[in-house]
């Protein structure tokens, strides 16, 4: 991808223009399908968690309600913009990938009860989304929390360690509240991939979900999986295909997220 930003200047750059460049590619074209069913690849390996999900499985079980608590930045409110003006801004907050996974469970489980609950907001760190997460686990109980993090503090170039230790104390709150936790890494982009080390921070996720209760589902490589084959590239698409094209990877990632979820509860 041509005009890469050096790190040494994209540490000072707005984040709005930022995220803007990670999600506007050039308008060289791998354009996305109109298919009614997204036409992505579900690898069992990326939509299957290492652990199962307990605490989902016992809810599914049991009563057949399942509380989910998704927190996160842009992605997850469906909150992306830039500085440049409403025409390179999208606000979906009912579109975004925990909605879309929402209405997959709702149809593949019709007798169970999902309800969803989204937090967070554009360029939010893990920090501080901690202590939202905190209000919330206190105030409702949540069988899953998705917690999609980990880009904001790579465009930062935060300390790797401090991202560790909030999401410890995180995963240490749901184990508490008695809810599984599922971390969502950073999303694939050439740009952030050449423009930062994304490697500490997967690391650090790597290992929270080593702890008991705890998963990750691998947003990182599946969505350069769709990259690679071309099926969801949001750097490669028409400014005319973009607002579909982000529709199609929220779908994507819904059904994927989807099915990470319900085979975690049937491992149990």
């Amino acid at each position: 991808m041509s005009g890469l930003i050096p790190v040494e200047v994209m540490k000072w750059l707005p984040l709005p223009i930022i995220f803007l460049a990670l999600a506007c590619g050039p308008p060289r074209c791998a354009e996305a399908a109109d298919d009614d069913l997204p036409p992505c690849d579900m690898p069992a390996d990326l939509t299957t968690p290492v652990a199962p999900l307990t605490r989902v499985a016992n809810a599914l079980s049991g009563p057949g309600k399942v509380e989910i608590l998704a927190i996160g930045s842009g992605s997850t409110v469906g909150d992306t913009g830039g500085s440049t003006g409403p025409a390179f801004t999208y606000r979906t907050p009912e579109a975004s990938f925990p909605f879309r996974m929402l209405d997959v469970l709702r149809e593949m489980r019709p007798r169970a009860q999902f309800n969803l609950t989204v937090k967070g907001g554009r360029d939010m760190s893990a920090d501080a989304m901690y202590s939202t997460l905190l209000q919330e686990l206190a105030g409702h109980h949540y069988d899953l929390v998705l917690w999609q993090t980990g880009t904001v503090e790579a465009v930062r170039g935060a300390r790797p360690q401090a991202l560790r230790d909030v999401l410890e104390q995180g995963a240490d709150a749901a184990a508490k509240a008695e809810a599984d936790l599922v971390l969502i890494d950073p999303q694939f982009s050439r740009f952030l991939r050449a423009n930062t080390d994304i490697n500490p921070y997967e690391m650090v996720l790597e290992q929270i979900a080593g702890m008991p209760d705890v998963s990750l589902f691998r947003r990182f490589d599946l969505t350069q999986a769709w990259v690679s084959n071309g099926q969801v590239d949001l750097e490669r698409v028409g400014q005319d295909r973009r607002d579909k094209t982000i529709a199609l990877l929220n779908t994507c990632l819904g059904h994927a997220l989807a099915r990470f979820v319900l085979a975690g509860a049937e491992a149990h």
